[in-house]
């Protein structure tokens, strides 16, 4: 992640087993940290709809997907998320 020049953005997502977003695309964005605060894993998709048991895990309780422009894995599209079942929150930061 880049120095303390990053402005960071806290947001929550709401997730159930229909696809929703998770975070818009930002072509500024430096670094995103999405975190599972539900007891039910969660998949995101990079780019287009997420499909339950597909695309980037989320484990529960805590999992978490970390990506930054330093690391070379981070995506600037939208990010969308769903749940197999259930409902959870996701904990989202984003800096740009």
């Amino acid at each position: 992640m880049s120095g303390p020049s990053l402005k960071m953005a806290h947001t929550t997502a709401s997730m159930t087993a229909t696809s929703a977003a998770v975070l818009a695309a930002n072509g500024a964005r430096e670094y995103a940290l999405i975190v599972n605060d539900g007891s039910v894993a969660c998949y995101l998709n990079l780019g287009s709809t997420a499909v339950a048991s597909e695309g980037i895990r989320v484990n529960a309780n805590g999992g978490s997907y970390e990506m930054s422009r330093n690391w070379g894995n981070l995506y600037t599209g939208a990010i969308n998320g769903i749940l197999a079942s259930g409902t959870a929150t996701l904990i989202v930061t984003e800096g740009v």
